[in-house]
């Protein structure tokens, strides 16, 4: 019997849970599944709050009241729960952080009088996802080798990437797994005297300011990641003289557009031009 009950009590926290920091209601009029301007705001405001994140995990509920027949109000709220979806995604939220999107029909109540409907129950709920986001604990880049940069085929005002920085997602920390390429990186200043560099930060997303993904903007989410690499060399004794950083936010992409979880992580990068030898 205990089990049972903590089944349900999992399932209400999900699905059934009333307006919280995790659960967001639109709603509608009547037999209506067209979202409207005043929902559409709502929704702009909540993302501007940093309330919705992009990169958030999403679950998106459609709901009818008890007007109509079963089938019609399993389409109403399909069709609602669909909308809603579709602004998400036109506001620069991946098609693919969107986890799950039903209609789950009327809502059954008795003893609510009248052929009004009850308007509370024609609403989207749109749930974060927590348990998923929690296994999506860091923003990386395409992770891919990276050889000593060869400083002789390289000439002023070129850059190279390096290919193996890690930071925690939506945020400038550096994790320690970032080293190999840092103390490269590192390296290679020290071997080289004269070299002075910037250092330059990229972030991914196409959508609108995707520093909205975050509680940084857009272009500062990436400049201050360029300076967290800033930081971590003059802590290491690289005179501040020959280093440079500026954030360039999603504005030079590799690739222009995003279709995959891979193509995000080809534009979130860090890149070190070369400013003299």
């Amino acid at each position: 019997m205990k089990y049972i009950l903590l089944i349900l009590c999992i399932l209400s926290a999900v699905f059934g849970r009333s307006q919280s920091s995790d659960t967001f209601n639109v709603h509608f009029p009547l037999n209506v599944a067209k979202i409207s301007k005043e929902s559409t705001a709502y929704l702009d405001k909540l993302i501007f709050k940093d309330q919705l994140i992009h990169g958030d995990k999403l679950i998106v509920l459609g709901y009818a009241d008890y007007v109509g027949g079963s089938s019609y109000n399993d389409t109403l709220s399909m069709l609602r729960a669909k909308n809603v979806r579709d602004y998400l995604i036109t506001t620069g939220f991946d098609e693919k952080d969107i986890k799950l999107c039903i209609g789950k029909g009327k809502i059954d109540r008795a003893n609510v009088p009248g052929k009004e409907g009850y308007a509370p129950d024609r609403k989207v709920q749109i749930i974060i996802d927590r348990i998923e986001m929690s296994k999506a604990h860091e923003d990386t880049n395409t992770g891919q080798e990276n050889d000593k940069v060869d400083l002789k085929h390289l000439k002023v005002n070129q850059t190279f990437t390096l290919n193996n920085i890690f930071f925690k997602l939506n945020s400038p920390v550096l994790l320690d797994k970032s080293l190999p390429d840092l103390n490269n990186l590192l390296s290679i200043l020290k071997e080289n005297p004269s070299l002075n560099i910037q250092i330059e930060g990229h972030v991914c997303c196409m959508g609108p300011a995707e520093g909205a993904d975050s509680k940084y903007q857009h272009r500062n989410l990436s400049e201050c990641r360029a300076e967290a690499i800033y930081n971590f060399l003059v802590d290491k004794g690289v005179s501040k003289e020959r280093l440079k950083y500026i954030g360039l936010g999603n504005r030079n992409p590799i690739v222009k557009n995003e279709l995959t979880e891979q193509d995000k992580a080809k534009n979130r990068r860090v890149e070190i031009r070369i400013l003299s030898k």
